[in-house]
């Protein structure tokens, strides 16, 4: 359902000759049971149970050696950790949703996961590593956070990944003491955002430095005359609460000919100098790719990731999602080695064009394998195929 991006369970139940047909041929799938039944089903299996699905993928990527071209500063990879929050309502809800209280009395249930992707910044493609709902634990006074997710999150790569060397970008909720010392305490590395207003004394402390240390600027211009202004510290405090945990900072300021001027800033535990200042700028800047690549994907991309599918009263919700992920993340696996699929992406100019075409054939057709039915889309945009 999910692969060919039906809009509901049920749209997916009400299945053409056709459409059974190339379930069996393209899935194996004998019958579909009733959307009543894969609802009650599914709401009983533990989505926890899912995760294990991620680290498969990762070993296919490791077998096609894509992993290789993802790794940076000798052989990190770039992990990319946030929240997204998809789905909300003031009526539906089941045990596992998180509760927001109003003043009016009323009250809002959602439900929100965490998500570890592999990026790279010159890469399109993303890789969901791993994922953390965030929903109402057994036993909690308290609704779920973020943070408490990530500890979740980590625990479960540093069992499942645990000859990897990860390099993890995130904003500035995670630039705490004991976040750094749960990624270091697995010899692991990070570049994490901070913010003036919540890091005051990094930022005074490296501004009173750069004043005596000019070596460690460097100001560069670019061939579109966009100005690029580099200012880091080596074995910084990162804060009184955390005295014994040391950061480099590094302060970033892009301006362009119109004089306008963007600022980004990073803490991190690797050592900054001028050979890889640049690098390190345009690692952290990649953790926008799980923004744009993943979650603005699956939610305007064809996915229907706010849609709800089905809510249930227990696990419902969270593994109609994880399953979700996981064809999203087949898709980008395809995506990644097939210069067909791209071929066709850009002649239809968008992902759900495309899909609409892959799901058109299979409801109209009877088909053998995917092979065909990307040769078929591929000759109504006229795509030459090599």
């Amino acid at each position: 359902m999910f692969s060919l991006k039906y809009s509901s369970l049920l749209q997916f139940e009400n299945q053409s000759e056709n459409e059974k047909s190339n379930l069996r041929s393209m899935f194996k799938i004998g019958s579909l049971c009733s959307d009543a039944q894969m609802r009650k089903v599914l709401d009983k299996v533990d989505h926890n149970g899912l995760k294990i699905m991620f680290v498969k993928y990762f070993k296919k990527l490791k077998n096609l050696s894509i992993d290789d071209s993802y790794r940076v500063l000798g052989d990190y990879l770039i992990c990319s950790v946030d929240g997204v929050h998809h789905y909300s309502s003031q009526q539906v809800h089941c045990e596992q949703c998180l509760v927001k209280n109003h003043r009016d009395g009323s009250r809002t249930y959602s439900h929100s996961m965490l998500a570890g992707v592999l990026v790279h910044p010159d890469q399109k493609e993303v890789f969901v590593l791993g994922v953390e709902n965030i929903t109402n634990q057994d036993g909690a006074l308290k609704n779920d956070c973020e943070l408490n997710a990530v500890r979740r999150l980590l625990c479960w790569m540093s069992e499942y990944y645990k000859t990897e060397k990860f390099l993890f970008v995130e904003d500035a909720l995670y630039a705490n003491g004991p976040h750094i010392e749960q990624i270091l305490s697995n010899n692991w590395e990070y570049i994490i955002n901070i913010k003036p207003n919540k890091h005051k004394l990094l930022f005074q402390l490296v501004d009173s430095r750069t004043l005596y240390n000019p070596h460690q600027k460097l100001i560069k211009t670019d061939s579109k005359g966009i100005q690029h202004v580099y200012r880091w510290e080596n074995n910084m405090t990162l804060n009184n609460a955390s005295s014994h945990i040391k950061v480099s900072v590094l302060i970033y300021e892009q301006t362009d000919k119109k004089g306008n001027t963007k600022r980004f800033s990073w803490i991190s535990s690797l050592q900054i100098s001028k050979k890889n200042v640049e690098q390190i700028m345009r690692i952290g800047r990649s953790r926008w790719k799980i923004e744009n690549e993943t979650f603005n994907t699956l939610k305007n991309q064809g996915y229907h990731f706010e849609h709800n599918y089905g809510h249930g009263k227990k696990h419902l919700a969270s593994t109609l999602t994880m399953l979700m992920l996981l064809a999203f993340l087949s898709d980008q696996i395809f995506q990644k080695c097939s210069k067909l699929f791209n071929d066709i992406w850009q002649a239809a100019k968008t992902k759900s064009k495309l899909w609409e075409m892959l799901r058109a054939f299979f409801m109209a057709r009877k088909l053998k394998n995917f092979d065909q039915v990307y040769h078929l889309i591929a000759a109504q945009f006229f795509v030459q195929i090599e």
